[in-house]
Parts: structure tokens; C-alpha cells; sequence
């Protein structure tokens, strides 16, 4: 490696360590908002599953629903658990630097 790659790599390396940094230790308040997404999506998914067994009788359509359904319902899950793992680490990254 020359010294303009390494160069590179390190002002690369401190752009992205800074954006993280940015992105962990946002407010609490945007951060909330994520969460209160991911878990809206996933109540609107668990009542869609819900009204699709109920209301559909057994075929093809119901089953398709409940799919659908569920991928609303795992969409939403995972939005509202990196919105806790970011608050998580936000409140650790607070900790150690102040």
C-alpha cells in the first residue's frame, strides 16, 4: 500500500466513525419516532393476520394475506428493535464520552 491509500483509508475510517457517531447519539425524540413506526407496523400486521383468519375462509387468499401479513409484521419488528439497539447504544456511547 502507498501512503495516498493509507491516507485515504484513515480520512474514510474518521468520516464513517464520526457518521456513527452522529447516528447513535441522536434524540431520543427522532429515535422514538423509529420506534413508534416499527411497532405501529407491527400491530397493523398482527390485526391484519387476525382479520384475514377471521374474516376469509380457508384458500388460497387467506393464506396469501397471512403472508403478507406477516412480512408487514417482521418489517415492523425489526424497524422497532434497531430503534431500541440504537438508543441502546446511544445511551452507552452518552456514558462513556460525558
Amino acid at each position: 500500500m502507498n501512503k495516498n491509500t493509507v491516507d485515504s483509508l484513515k480520512v474514510y475510517w474518521f468520516a464513517l466513525k464520526a457518521a456513527l457517531y452522529q447516528h447513535y447519539t441522536a434524540s431520543q425524540r427522532e429515535v422514538f419516532k423509529q420506534f413508534r413506526l416499527g411497532s405501529g407496523l407491527f400491530f397493523v400486521g398482527m390485526v391484519a393476520i387476525y382479520g384475514c383468519y377471521q374474516l376469509l375462509d380457508a384458500s388460497l387468499s387467506r393464506e396469501i394475506g397471512i403472508l403478507i401479513s406477516l412480512v408487514i409484521v417482521l418489517g415492523g419488528f425489526v424497524v422497532a428493535m434497531l430503534a431500541q439497539i440504537r438508543l441502546l447504544i446511544g445511551r452507552i456511547l452518552h456514558f462513556i464520552y460525558h
